[in-house]
């Protein structure tokens, strides 16, 4: 169960600046305490496990990407590991893909919960307590996409995000281009494969947040984008 003061949450995600990002987003709000955050599947194993010998407090929710390594389930694949070594915590988690073969092989492995990291951002909080709380936490997109399809939901009371618009002098599509570009480090060519978009598109996308951000490279985009995020804007 949470704590009645703060969920302590654990971070697994191999991808720098998403990490960097989801953990000034847990820190920064009053209901969420950082643990620690790390980038894979083993280092979440070793953290685990050195906690549970210094009888240090277990993180409550797990904030687990979906992708990591070079595997493409590689974080549902280790959830499994995880729920044996912290037996009392939910797994919250994340992802570029909304995938409905995804999401419910992620519910089949035992996940407790399955938010889209361009949609999550805003209420990445929110999605961390209402886990805490046995509620299975969806984000719109991916409640959409699977127009109730998603069966095997056991005793969980499913809940779904409203969509919180993050960035509102940058358009939804270019927000959407550019968290993957910043936060996810993708090419503009894996944007335009994952969006199915031309690579123009996404790189007139990038351009025009640029200018909106007042930024001239990838680097200072991210920074403005934490910045703003810490600042709560």
């Amino acid at each position: 169960m949470p704590s009645a003061a703060t969920v302590r949450v654990l971070i697994v995600d191999d991808d720098y600046y998403a990490r960097e990002a989801l953990r000034a987003l847990v820190a920064r709000d009053e209901r969420t305490r950082m643990l620690d955050a790390v980038g894979g599947a083993a280092e979440a194993t070793d953290a685990l496990t050195a906690a549970a010998a210094r009888h240090e407090p277990l993180p409550e929710v797990i904030l687990l990407d979906v992708r990591l390594g070079d595997e493409a389930t590689g974080g549902i694949d280790a959830i499994p590991a995880l729920k044996q070594l912290c037996p009392g915590c939910r797994i919250l988690m994340t992802s570029v893909s909304n995938a409905p073969a995804t999401v419910e092989a992620a519910v089949r492995a035992g996940a407790d919960g399955y938010v889209w990291k361009n949609e999550s951002t805003a209420g990445i909080a929110d999605a961390i307590c209402r886990t805490a709380e046995g509620r299975f936490v969806l984000t719109r997109s991916i409640a959409d996409e699977l127009l109730g399809t998603l069966t095997d939901l056991g005793d969980y009371a499913a809940e779904v995000l409203p969509a919180e618009p993050e960035f509102l002098d940058l358009t939804e599509s270019i927000r959407k281009t550019l968290y993957l570009y910043c936060f996810c480090g993708m090419s503009a060519k894996e944007i335009a494969d994952e969006l199915e978009l031309s690579v123009n598109t996404v790189n007139s996308r990038i351009k025009t947040a640029y200018q909106v951000l007042g930024a001239g490279t990838r680097q200072e985009a991210y920074k403005r984008l934490v910045a703003r995020t810490r600042n709560g804007g």
